[in-house]
């Protein structure tokens, strides 16, 4: 049986991911700053558990060692964990910019970085699920464009996406594949249910603003993360998938269903 890490595992999309990963016959070791929620179910016995702090060196080698404890093997990588703010570009405190390249951009490096010697391993003895040893980072459409007064997530979330194109081409080398999926705006996450309950109105004006009408839920992200982990993906390499409804279809001129935009066609 393969085994794969889950950072951010404690909750939203981390969560759902180390859940759909157990059931589809992965060794999951869940990592985050706060102890998993106890799991239930079929899964339960797959999942172990790992309190660790991404940020550093040594959190990130704790999760390794982790893995290699409960399994003694590693093929699968999910660098989930991130963190958001907002704020104008002058007044949003730096310390705000330096936490997010901690946890989002560096955070996610030195996993890669941490977890190289195991995935090589498995690489050299072609175990796995078949596709090889195989990373998944959880990058952003907000890594793929900018967003009003998300400078530093923006920043922090860009520097991924192409901080994953470069790992792809050189990991692909080594037969380790590195992919990032770019969720939109997604339900039950900590970063947008705070918005639902503190923003209704922004929280509406960002629904409307998907095509299929509705934010995404943290099961639909991780069915896509299992996908590029597999052996179903064992050709897709250096690939930023939008999960996202559509949002990133548009030109952001206009929102889906607009009058404005009909008139504007029509014209």
């Amino acid at each position: 049986m393969a085994t794969a890490i889950v950072t951010g595992a404690a909750s939203g999309i981390g969560r759902a991911t180390a859940t759909r990963l157990a059931m589809d016959g992965w060794d999951v070791v869940g990592v985050d700053r706060d102890p998993l929620p106890a799991a239930t179910g079929p899964a339960a016995a797959a999942l172990t558990s790992c309190v660790a702090d991404v940020a550093t060196e040594a959190g990130n080698a704790a999760m390794v060692e982790a893995a290699l404890a409960a399994t003694g093997r590693l093929d699968g990588l999910v660098l989930n964990a991130a963190v958001s703010a907002a704020g104008a570009i002058d007044t949003e405190p730096l310390d705000d910019l330096d936490r997010m390249l901690a946890i989002n951009l560096r955070g996610v490096v030195l996993g890669v970085r941490a977890a190289l010697p195991a995935l090589r391993a498995g690489s050299a003895q072609g175990v796995g699920e078949g596709g090889g040893p195989a990373i998944v980072v959880t990058a952003s459409v907000s890594g793929l464009g900018g967003d009003p007064l998300m400078w530093a997530y923006n920043t922090a979330k860009g520097g991924v996406v192409n901080f994953v194109r470069a790992a792809a081409i050189d990991l692909g080398t080594e037969g380790i594949r590195v992919n990032a999926v770019c969720p939109g705006p997604i339900g039950g996450t900590g970063m947008t249910s705070p918005m639902e309950l503190h923003a209704p109105d922004r929280y509406e004006e960002l629904r409307r603003s998907v095509p299929l009408g509705r934010f995404g839920r943290p099961d639909e992200v991780a069915a896509v993360i299992s996908f590029l982990l597999s052996a179903d993906a064992g050709y897709v390499n250096g690939v930023m998938l939008p999960v996202d409804g559509g949002a990133n279809a548009g030109s952001g001129l206009f929102q889906p269903g607009s009058r404005a935009a009909v008139n504007e066609a029509g014209a």
